[in-house]
């Protein structure tokens, strides 16, 4: 332990303390690890972002993609196929609750990427886009099903030697 000794002369009494120096260890001890911690969880939880602005594109800018969006209204379901923000083509299917595997809806996609879809071709890694517009309150259940019913639709894919059956298309989510 530490001491402080503070002399005393003569007929005085010698001025003696010990002052016990391990709570003040301990506090230094958990102070610096707190700044540690801190310090660690403030560089993970960064998200990293830029402001970089996409230069000219240049005279002959590329077409956008084609994709498909499958949007589930209430007693249909619209399936309308889209380069950037232009309607190429829209059909509608009936929906049946009582299907539980959506059978119409999975029948229809596999017919519009047959007839339209972009990455057909069995050396052509890329995946279709499938765009799903559902209604804020769509129980989860539904939600899974139209993914399923879209995973249905398969392609070839050669990779080397490797001949393998994936899904068609690459689903992503609308915000309204």
């Amino acid at each position: 332990m530490a001491g402080v000794e503070v002399g005393g002369g003569g007929k005085k009494r010698s001025l003696s303390a010990d002052v016990n120096m391990v709570p003040f260890i301990d506090l230094l001890l958990v102070t610096v690890a707190f700044l540690l911690i801190t310090a660690v969880w403030t560089t993970n939880s960064r998200i990293n972002a830029n402001a970089e602005v996409p230069g000219e594109i240049g005279p002959n800018p590329p077409p956008p993609e084609r994709s498909l969006h499958v949007s589930v209204e209430d007693e249909t379901f619209t399936l309308t196929w889209r380069s950037g923000s232009v309607v190429e083509s829209e059909s509608s299917v009936a929906r049946n609750a009582a299907d539980p595997t959506y059978g119409a809806l999975r029948e229809a996609i596999s017919k519009e990427y047959a007839s339209r879809g972009v990455h057909t071709h069995p050396d052509d890694g890329e995946l279709d886009r499938l765009v799903v517009h559902t209604p804020n309150d769509l129980p989860f259940s539904e939600v899974v099903r139209v993914l399923d019913a879209a995973a249905e639709t398969k392609r070839e894919v050669r990779d080397g030697g490797r001949v393998a059956m994936v899904p068609a298309f690459e689903s992503t989510f609308a915000v309204r």
